[in-house]
C-alpha cells in the first residue's frame, strides 16, 4: 500500500473538549489551506509499523470535520441548566455546520467548596433513623396502654394495623414517585407538586408544614407531660400549682433548646438522633424485660405479668363515654405519621430515589412489629383500672368485670390508675421505670426535632417555587447546606402557640386530617401517573399497583371524614381554598405533571369517540379558521373570533410564512393566546405562495372530528392598486374554502385600530434575518407582492398602529422594504431595506426578555367600552341557517351582551305583513332572540346611478357591461345604507359567492360597494348544510 494512502491507527486531538464529539478524519493530500472551511483542525499523526506492512515511519496531516455531534452527557438533560455552553446543538446549528464547542463538565471552585462542606445523608441516617424515632414517639410509651385499654387488644391491633396498612400503601406509591426521577428538597411537597401540578402541590406544601410545625407541639407536650408526672411524683416539685401551667412552662423551654439543636445544622442534629435512637432501644428492652418481673408496686397498680385470663377479657372493647374506634385510631394515628420524616428532608440526602423507599419501608415494617408486641404485652398483663392499694389488688381480682368497673372486695373504689387512666402504665411495666422515663424523652424529643427540622424545609421549598406572595423572604437559605433560618423561626412560633394547649389528646385529631390528606395526594399522585401511561412513568421500583393506590388514597379520605368529619371538612376546605388561588394565580411553572399526561389520554380517547359518531345538526358548532397571522398583529379579529367560539369551538389562528419558517419568531403566540385567556390555536404553516398556504390549512387543520368548518378573514384594503394576480390569490381563497365545505366570513373595518400593550421590536434581529432571506430568495416575492395600507391611503393615519383587519394573514419575510411598527413611539418606523414594497407590520422577537404574559390585548375591540345597539342581520339567502347561528352567539358574549339582534329579510312590498311574520316564526323555532325583524324590498329595482358610477370607478368599465348580478349586489348595498342606524354596532351580511368563471377584481368590486363606507362589518356564508334545526 503507498504510503500516501495509509491510515494512522491512532489520533492525537489538540482540543481535549472536542473528543466527546464524532469526528470524520480524511487524508490531508493538499497544502493546509482554504480559507472558507473554518471548523477544521489539522492534526500530525505518526505511521506506526506493524507485521504485515514494513515501511517507514511518516508524518500525515488530516483534515477534520466537526459533525457537533456529541456523546451524551448529564449536562444535556438538566432542565435547570441554562448555560449555553452546556446546551445541546440545536438541529439548526447541526444543519447550518455552526461549530460550538461544549464547556467542559468541570465544577467551578465554589461548587466544590459547597459540595464538600454540606453533609449528605445515607439511607439508614437520613431516613430509617429518621422514620423510627418520628413513629416510635409519644404514643409508644404514652398512649398505647389507654389504645388497648379502650379499644382491647383486638381491636387495638385493628388501630395499629389499620394504621400501618395506611402507611405502608402511602410508602409504596411514595417509593414509586421517588424512583421516578430526582428528588430535591420539599419531601411530600416536591413529590405532590411535581406529579400533580402546583394547585395540589402548593396546598400541599403550606398544609403539611403546619401539620409538621404542630407536630412538635404535640410530641413536647407529651414530653412535659411524663417530665412534670415525675418531677411530681418523685421530687414533689411543680413550678406552679397546675400541672398545665407547669406543662406549658417546660414546653416552651424544651421548644427553645430543640430550636437551638435544629439551627447548629443538619450534622449535630442528625448526631443527636443516633444517641436518642440508642436510649429508646435500651427502653424497649427495659420494657420487655419489666414483662417478667413483677413487685407490690407494680400490682397495687394492676399489673400481673403475662396472664391468660387478664388476656381474654381485655381481648374485648371497653370504650369509656364519647370514645369509639375512630376516636381513638385518631389519637394514635400520629403515631405512623413518621412515615414522610426521611423524604421531607430529600435535599439532605445522597441519593434519594434510593434512600427514601428502602429507609421507609423497613421503618413501617419494624415499627409495626414493635407497636403490636407492646399491645399484646399491655392487654396481657394489666387490668383496666386499678386503686394503686395493695389490699384490693392482691390477690388478682377473680371477677374482671367488676375490676373494669373499680369494684374490688365488692366495694366502689376510687381508680387512677390501670389501662384507661394511667398514662404511664407502660414505665410502672417495665424493669426499670427511669429508663422508660428516658425512652418517653428520647422518643417524644427525637419526634419533636425531626418534625421541627421537616417543617422549615417543606416550607422552604413551597417558598423557592414561588406559588404565593409573600413568603418568599422566609425561604432564603443560608450556610452551606441552605439552612431556611428564617422558616425555622415561623415553626417556632407555630409550635409554640400549640404547646400552650397543653393537652395530647386535643392536639393529635388537628394534625391526623393534616397526614391523612397528604397521603391521599401522594396515593392518588402514584395511581394517576400510572393510569396515565407516559412514556416518562418509569419508576425503578416496581412492587406497586395502579388500582392498589386508589385503594389507598380512597382509605386515606375515608378515615379522614370517619374520624371526625368536622375536621376533615375543615381540611379539605383550606385545601380546595389554597388549591383555587393558586389555580387562579397561574403560576408561570411547569413541572410535566402527571395531570397534564391524563388530559392528553383524556382527550384523545374522546377525539377518538366523537370521530367514531355519525353527526347531528343538534350538535353543530361554528369551528373556526381566522387567518390571522401572528395572533399577536391582529389581536382584535382573534377578540372577535372569540366572543363567538366563546371557548365552546374550535378555533385556530391560520398564519401562512413565506420561504422559511422561523420558527423562534413564533414560538411565544401561543402563549400570548393563553395569556389573554383565547382559548385559541396559533397554526403557522410556511409555503411558497398565500394561497396554496391557506389550502394546506383548510385541509390540514384540526384532528378527527376536531376541525374547522368555517374560514374567517379579514377584508382586503388597497385590493384597488393591486395587481389582478394577487386578487385572483385572495379570492382563490374564497373558492377553496367553499370547495371544501367551509363556511367563510369576512370582516372588514373601514378605520385603523390600535394595537397596543406588545413587545418593542428587535429591528436588529429581524433587519438581519430579511437580509438573509432576500439573498436566498430574491426574485420570490413577484408574485406575492400586497400592501397592507388602511382605507383612505397609507398617510390616513400615524404609522404607529396598524389596521390588523386590513388583509388577510400572511407575511412576507423576503420583503424588500418593511416599515416595522414600533408600539408607544409614533412615527418610528425602521426601513429595514430599500426598495419598491411596503408593508406595515409588527414583528414578535421572542429572545427578549419580556414575558407572553405581559402581551395584553387591547380590551377595547370595537369601540371605548362595550357595544350598545343592534346587530342588524341582513339574511338574504338560505345557507342553512349559519348567518343567523353566528351573530345570536355573539351577542350571548360578555362584551356583546348589551346588544340585540335585527333580523331583515327579503320579501315583496305586496306581502310584507306575511313575510314579517313568517320570519318571526322562523326564528323562534329556532329560539334566536331578536328585538325586530324587517323586511326589504325592492332587490328588482335598478341601483341608483352614484352607486352604479362608484362601481365603475372600481371595474374600470363601462354601465353596459354591468349583469343583473352585479346589479343586484349593488342595489344590496344601497338597502344597508338605507336601513342603517345610529344605533347599528355591526352588521351581518349575506357573502356573495363567487363562481367558478367570475374575476376577482369584480368580485371584490362586489364587496367594496357593499361594504363602502359602513361600520364594522361581516360578509358571512354558511355551506348549505344545516346548522340549525327547530326539532329536539
Amino acid at each position: 500500500m503507498p504510503d500516501s494512502l495509509a491510515v494512522p491507527t491512532s489520533t492525537v486531538f489538540q482540543n481535549p473538549a472536542a473528543a466527546s464529539r464524532f469526528k470524520v478524519n480524511f487524508l490531508e493530500e493538499e497544502k493546509k489551506g482554504s480559507e472558507d472551511k473554518q471548523h477544521e483542525n489539522t492534526v500530525t499523526s505518526q505511521n506506526h509499523t506493524d507485521s504485515h506492512h514494513d515501511r517507514s515511519q511518516s508524518t500525515f496531516q488530516y483534515k477534520v470535520f466537526d459533525t457537533l455531534d456529541f456523546a451524551p452527557k448529564t449536562a444535556f438533560y438538566r432542565r435547570t441548566n441554562q448555560d449555553e455552553g452546556n446546551a445541546r446543538p440545536t438541529m439548526a446549528e447541526i444543519r447550518a455546520g455552526k461549530s460550538r464547542m461544549p464547556k467542559e463538565e468541570t465544577p467551578k471552585v465554589k461548587t466544590e467548596v459547597h459540595e464538600a462542606s454540606s453533609v449528605k445523608l445515607g439511607w439508614i441516617q437520613g431516613v430509617l433513623v429518621r422514620c423510627l424515632l418520628n413513629i416510635w414517639g409519644v404514643m409508644l410509651f404514652i398512649r398505647i396502654s389507654w389504645v388497648v385499654g379502650q379499644a382491647g387488644i383486638a381491636a387495638g391491633l385493628g388501630v395499629i394495623l389499620l394504621s400501618a396498612v395506611v402507611t405502608t400503601l402511602t410508602s409504596i406509591s411514595l417509593a414509586a414517585i421517588c424512583t421516578n426521577g430526582e428528588v430535591k428538597g420539599g419531601g411530600a411537597y416536591y413529590l405532590i407538586s411535581r406529579s400533580l401540578g402546583p394547585e395540589f402541590g402548593g396546598a400541599i406544601g403550606i398544609v403539611f408544614s403546619i401539620a409538621n410545625a404542630i407536630a412538635v407541639a404535640m410530641y413536647i407536650v407529651g414530653f412535659t407531660e411524663t417530665l412534670v408526672a415525675v418531677l411530681k411524683d418523685e421530687a414533689g416539685f411543680m413550678l406552679t400549682s397546675a400541672a398545665e401551667n407547669d406543662m406549658r412552662i417546660w414546653g416552651l423551654i424544651t421548644l427553645l433548646l430543640l430550636f437551638g439543636i435544629s439551627m447548629a445544622g443538619m450534622a449535630w442534629e442528625s448526631k443527636a438522633q443516633i444517641v436518642l435512637l440508642f436510649l429508646l432501644i435500651v427502653a424497649m428492652i427495659n420494657l420487655i424485660v419489666g414483662t417478667f418481673i413483677g413487685n407490690d408496686t407494680k400490682t397495687a397498680k394492676g399489673f400481673y405479668g403475662l396472664n391468660a385470663d387478664i388476656a381474654k377479657f381485655n381481648l374485648v372493647p371497653h370504650f369509656t363515654e364519647g370514645e369509639n374506634f375512630f376516636t381513638v385510631f385518631s389519637v394514635f394515628f400520629p403515631a405512623a405519621t413518621g412515615i414522610m420524616a426521611g423524604a421531607n428532608i430529600s435535599g439532605d440526602l445522597k441519593d434519594p430515589s434510593v434512600s427514601i423507599p428502602k429507609g421507609t419501608l423497613i421503618a413501617v415494617l419494624v415499627s409495626t412489629i414493635t407497636y403490636c408486641l407492646f399491645a399484646v404485652q399491655a392487654g396481657s398483663t394489666t387490668l383496666l383500672l386499678a386503686t394503686n392499694n395493695i389490699t384490693d389488688m392482691s390477690p388478682m381480682p377473680t371477677d374482671l368485670a367488676e375490676a373494669a368497673q373499680c369494684v374490688f372486695n365488692g366495694e366502689q373504689k376510687e381508680c387512677e390508675f390501670g389501662l384507661l387512666k394511667d398514662y404511664g402504665a407502660m414505665a410502672m411495666m417495665s424493669g426499670y421505670s427511669h429508663i422508660i422515663t428516658i425512652g418517653i424523652f428520647a422518643a417524644t424529643l427525637s419526634s419533636a426535632l425531626a418534625s421541627l427540622v421537616s417543617a422549615p424545609k417543606v416550607f422552604q421549598a413551597v417558598c423557592k417555587d414561588k406559588l404565593f406572595p409573600y413568603i418568599g423572604w422566609f425561604g432564603k437559605g443560608f450556610g452551606s447546606n441552605g439552612e431556611p433560618y428564617r422558616a425555622y423561626g415561623l415553626a417556632l412560633f407555630i409550635a409554640a402557640a400549640f404547646v400552650c394547649i397543653a393537652e395530647l389528646n386535643a392536639i393529635a385529631p388537628i394534625i391526623t386530617n393534616f397526614f391523612l390528606i397528604s397521603y391521599t395526594l401522594i396515593n392518588y399522585s402514584c395511581f394517576e401517573a400510572s393510569l396515565s401511561n407516559s412514556p416518562g412513568w418509569r419508576p425503578s421500583y416496581k412492587y406497586y399497583n395502579t388500582w392498589v393506590s386508589l385503594i389507598g388514597s380512597v382509605l386515606c379520605a375515608a378515615v379522614m371524614f370517619i374520624t371526625s368529619w368536622w375536621t376533615a371538612l375543615i381540611t379539605v376546605v383550606i385545601i380546595y381554598a389554597l388549591y383555587r388561588y393558586i389555580g387562579y394565580k397561574k403560576p408561570a411553572v411547569n413541572w410535566g405533571s402527571s395531570k397534564q399526561a391524563l388530559k392528553y389520554n383524556t382527550a384523545l380517547g374522546l377525539i377518538h369517540e366523537v370521530s367514531g359518531a355519525s353527526f347531528h345538526v343538534k350538535n353543530f358548532r361554528p369551528q373556526f379558521l381566522v387567518l390571522t397571522g401572528a395572533p399577536s398583529s391582529r389581536p382584535r379579529l382573534v377578540n372577535f373570533v372569540t366572543d363567538i367560539s366563546k371557548g365552546y369551538g374550535v378555533m385556530m389562528c391560520g398564519h401562512v410564512i413565506h420561504n422559511k419558517y422561523k420558527v423562534d419568531h413564533y414560538i411565544y403566540e401561543n402563549d400570548i393566546l393563553h395569556a389573554n385567556k383565547c382559548k385559541a390555536f396559533h397554526m403557522p404553516v410556511s409555503a411558497p405562495t398565500f394561497r396554496a398556504g391557506v389550502r394546506s390549512l383548510i385541509q390540514n387543520n384540526g384532528l378527527g372530528a376536531i376541525k374547522a368548518n368555517t374560514l374567517i378573514i379579514g377584508y382586503k384594503h388597497g385590493w384597488k392598486e393591486q395587481s389582478d394576480e394577487l386578487l385572483e390569490d385572495y379570492v382563490g381563497i374564497i373558492k377553496d374554502a367553499f370547495d371544501y365545505h367551509y363556511a367563510v366570513g369576512i370582516l372588514r373595518y373601514s378605520n385603523k385600530l390600535d394595537v397596543k400593550g406588545l413587545r418593542e421590536d428587535d429591528l436588529t434581529l429581524f433587519k438581519e434575518e430579511v437580509e438573509e432571506e432576500v439573498k436566498e430568495t430574491p426574485n420570490n416575492l413577484a408574485a406575492s407582492k400586497e400592501v397592507l395600507e388602511p382605507e383612505g391611503g397609507k398617510d390616513s393615519s400615524p404609522p404607529s398602529v396598524i389596521d390588523e383587519l386590513a388583509e388577510p394573514a400572511v407575511e412576507s419575510t423576503g420583503a424588500s422594504a418593511v416599515n416595522l411598527v414600533v408600539p408607544g413611539e409614533t412615527g418610528a418606523t425602521a426601513d429595514v431595506l430599500s426598495g419598491n414594497m411596503d408593508i406595515e407590520m409588527n414583528v414578535i422577537n421572542p429572545r427578549e426578555e419580556t414575558p407572553a404574559s405581559e402581551l395584553v390585548f387591547d380590551k377595547h375591540r370595537f369601540s371605548e367600552g362595550k357595544p350598545k345597539g343592534t346587530i342588524d342581520v341582513f339574511w338574504l339567502s338560505d345557507d342553512g341557517g349559519l348567518s343567523i347561528l353566528i351573530p345570536y352567539l355573539l351577542s350571548q358574549s360578555s362584551f356583546w351582551k348589551n346588544t340585540s339582534l335585527r333580523v331583515f329579510a327579503t320579501g315583496k312590498q305586496a306581502e310584507m305583513g306575511y313575510d314579517k311574520a313568517r320570519m318571526a316564526s322562523l326564528l323562534n323555532k329556532f329560539r334566536i332572540e331578536f328585538s325586530s325583524v324587517e323586511i326589504v324590498s325592492g332587490l328588482d329595482v335598478p341601483a341608483a346611478q352614484p352607486s352604479v358610477d362608484a362601481y365603475l370607478t372600481y371595474m374600470s368599465g363601462d354601465e353596459d357591461e354591468i349583469d343583473a348580478k352585479t346589479m343586484k349586489y349593488i342595489r344590496i348595498g344601497e338597502l344597508v345604507k338605507e336601513n342603517l342606524t345610529a344605533d347599528t354596532q355591526l352588521i351581518v351580511l349575506t357573502l356573495p359567492v363567487p363562481r367558478d368563471h367570475t374575476p376577482a377584481r369584480m368580485y371584490m368590486s362586489w364587496l367594496e360597494t357593499q361594504t363602502a363606507d359602513l361600520p364594522p362589518i361581516l360578509l358571512l356564508r354558511g355551506n348549505q348544510q344545516d346548522a340549525l334545526t327547530f326539532y329536539c
